[in-house]
């Protein structure tokens, strides 16, 4: 049989319990939570079958283990849990930077005789939290799987069914390639829409200005209601492609204020014409990603 072990029952962590019991993916799912409180809450909610206050009793029988805490603590919860992990355990995480993860975490586990591979799922919401788990959180969801040239490939297999037996969309990349990308994608979007809210919606602006945002400015500051404790530790562990990212908008920036000072209305057409072919040529492949639910796979055992 298998158990799965849920290292933090927040937004994901919880998400992920609720798909497997409601599909009954695992033999056991087990968790590891915080709070007194929250034992009761998870398990009354149909999160996990037993949920623990002690990463040991977390773990010690759990065949995969999935860390679903922000991306700073684990290293310490590795350290805590490492000596209590059987040989031949398998695990992976939620966290959406991948690069130091696997750097720290891979010769770590491998030195214990277990197997680590990074994941990312790209899915969320701005809301956080175990009240807000969704079992349909990963529907139709790309799921970022981020093996190096030494991940046995019967665990990446095991990864790949897991993240497809909740209904996700598995991809396989590198986890340099994985960082840059994502903060292009998701992590430099989050910053701007911040720095939307924090500039618009500046007291010092007065009321009304408050008054004539909109639905465009809705949705585009959405993200900036998201958990400002996750996202201040998604920067700063993707700190450097961020940074890049962060430049090469600065040199837009800079062309479009040289556009402005010259008058230049052929130029500003043809960018954002080109921005808006992109985007809508993004959206339809985006749209046709089908949500499908794959069930009840439980992850393979060698």
């Amino acid at each position: 049989g298998n158990t799965v072990s849920l290292i933090g029952l927040g937004l994901l962590g919880g998400s992920l319990g609720k798909a497997m019991l409601k599909g009954g993916l695992a033999k056991r799912v087990l968790g590891l939570v915080r709070r007194e409180e929250s034992i009761q809450q998870a398990q009354e909610a149909g999160i996990v079958h037993q949920a623990y206050l002690e990463p040991q009793e977390a773990v010690q029988e759990a065949d995969l283990i999935i860390l679903c805490t922000p991306v700073l603590q684990i290293p310490a919860l590795m350290e805590k849990m490492l000596p209590h992990l059987r040989p031949g355990t398998l695990v992976t995480d939620v966290g959406s930077v991948k690069r130091e993860l696997v750097d720290h975490l891979e010769p770590l586990l491998t030195s214990a005789g277990c197997i680590y591979i990074g994941s990312h799922p790209m899915a969320g919401s701005e809301r956080h939290g175990l009240e807000h788990a969704d079992p349909n959180l990963f529907l139709g969801a790309t799921c970022v799987i981020t093996p190096t040239a030494t991940s046995p490939d019967a665990s990446v297999q095991t990864i790949m069914q897991f993240w497809e037996s909740v209904g996700g969309q598995p991809l396989i990349m590198e986890a340099a390639q994985h960082d840059q990308w994502v903060a292009h994608a998701s992590h430099l979007p989050h910053a701007v829409a911040a720095m939307l809210a924090w500039r618009t919606l500046d007291p010092a602006q007065g009321a009304l200005q408050a008054e004539l945002c909109s639905t465009g400015f809705r949705d585009t500051t959405r993200v900036a209601s998201g958990s400002p404790e996750m996202w201040a530790d998604i920067l700063i562990s993707n700190r450097s492609a961020i940074g890049q990212s962060l430049q090469s908008h600065q040199e837009q920036c800079t062309e479009l204020k040289q556009w402005l000072e010259n008058n230049d209305r052929a130029s500003i057409l043809e960018w954002l014409a080109e921005s808006k072919m992109r985007r809508d040529q993004w959206l339809e492949s985006y749209s046709k990603r089908q949500p499908t639910m794959k069930g009840p796979r439980p992850p393979a055992r060698k």
